[in-house]
């Protein structure tokens, strides 16, 4: 989990905690409120909406970590109640400070009429300009938890590939498979994510071509990375010994394509061999 996300859900828990500590004090003043076009506001609406829409939130981000999606449908939906539910309270002040103004107006004015049309306005632009500023907070939320992602998975990529080397030597040569592929997943994942494109899946035969439809891998190189996975799955889960040659093989190969991958932070390929240079399979 990154530093981001982490931030997030345990300020949403601090304020939860806090909703459940002054539930004796809607319990018993609750009831208040305001009148707004013939319906009473009551303030215990605004504490069980805010609780509401905070469950939501967390809700949302526990199922995005079910599953090993970066920034998934769920944890967007979840950083959209997010941001709703901080805006929530200052709009509900907004609507509650309308009916004050329609006051004003109604004793400047003398014009029943011209409160209702200020309450009216002042209620609309607040929300409106609440549901703008919402959006504005979760766009910048997703592209923030976006970039945090991608960075951590750029980590993991470089961490994946040392263990990979690590084994050769220690000679677990079929978990060299397992770590030099788990390297390439986590670099196609973080270009898709550096390049803003949906990530459809975390499943290699997916993923491969999503990177490729995105411009991060060669058209010729497509298939290499698919032989670089037919290759894991047979170190992992098929009964031939996958030894020292094609361990290798396949820690040599892996270092050459993932040079291939085009990054669009800098949309300039890294100096790599060409495809006729990749080495041989054992």
């Amino acid at each position: 989990m990154i530093d981001f996300a982490r931030a997030k859900i345990v300020f949403a828990l601090a304020i939860a905690g806090i909703l459940f500590a002054i539930h004796p004090l809607i319990r018993d003043h609750g009831t208040a409120g305001f009148a707004f076009f013939g319906v009473t506001l009551q303030f215990q609406v605004l504490y069980y909406a805010f609780f509401g829409l905070l469950g939501c939130t967390i809700y949302f981000y526990a199922v995005g970590f079910l599953n090993e999606y970066p920034m998934g449908f769920a944890h967007r939906v979840g950083n959209l109640f997010y941001a709703i539910s901080l805006l929530f309270p200052p709009v509900f002040a907004v609507v509650a400070l309308s009916a004050t103004v329609a006051e004003g107006v109604v004793w400047i004015s003398d014009s029943p009429m011209a409160g209702e049309v200020s309450k009216f306005s002042v209620a609309l632009i607040g929300g409106c300009v609440g549901l703008l500023i919402a959006r504005i907070v979760w766009l910048r939320m997703n592209n923030r938890e976006r970039e945090a992602s991608a960075d951590q998975l750029a980590v993991q990529s470089h961490d994946h590939l040392r263990r990979a080397e690590q084994l050769v030597r220690a000679k677990h040569f079929d978990l060299v498979a397992l770590e030099g592929f788990r390297a390439i997943e986590a670099s196609l994942q973080h270009g898709l994510l550096a390049c803003k494109a949906a990530i459809p899946s975390t499943r290699a035969n997916l993923l491969i071509p999503a990177a490729a439809k995105a411009g991060l891998i060669p058209e010729e190189l497509v298939g290499i990375f698919h032989e670089l996975r037919i290759a894991r799955n047979r170190a992992v889960h098929g009964t031939e010994l996958f030894n020292q040659q094609d361990a290798s093989w396949f820690l040599a190969t892996t270092r050459t394509v993932m040079k291939r991958i085009t990054l669009p932070s800098t949309g300039e390929e890294d100096p790599a061999p060409n495809t006729a240079a990749l080495p041989e399979a054992g």
